[in-house]
């Protein structure tokens, strides 16, 4: 299970790719700007990786998405 050490190597690796999780003790609270509550001690550290990646995806869908319509008007 989770435990403060797993989760801060975890938020630190996803720093060294600028992507900011914050946390409150063992909870999420913000993935990249995105409000959630996430009890980290429900996951093994693979899952919290995976879930992590699974609020990072629609961002990256949008802003991959508004590229490619804003070269449509530039």
């Amino acid at each position: 299970m989770m435990d403060e050490k797993k989760l801060a190597a975890i938020v630190a690796v996803f720093k060294k790719y600028n992507i900011e999780v914050i946390t409150e003790g063992l909870k999420i609270t913000k993935i990249n700007g995105t409000t959630v509550e996430v009890d980290a001690t429900t996951y093994m550290q693979d899952q919290l990786i995976d879930h992590i990646f699974d609020v990072l995806k629609p961002q990256l869908q949008k802003q991959v998405f508004d590229e490619e319509v804003g070269s449509l008007y530039s």
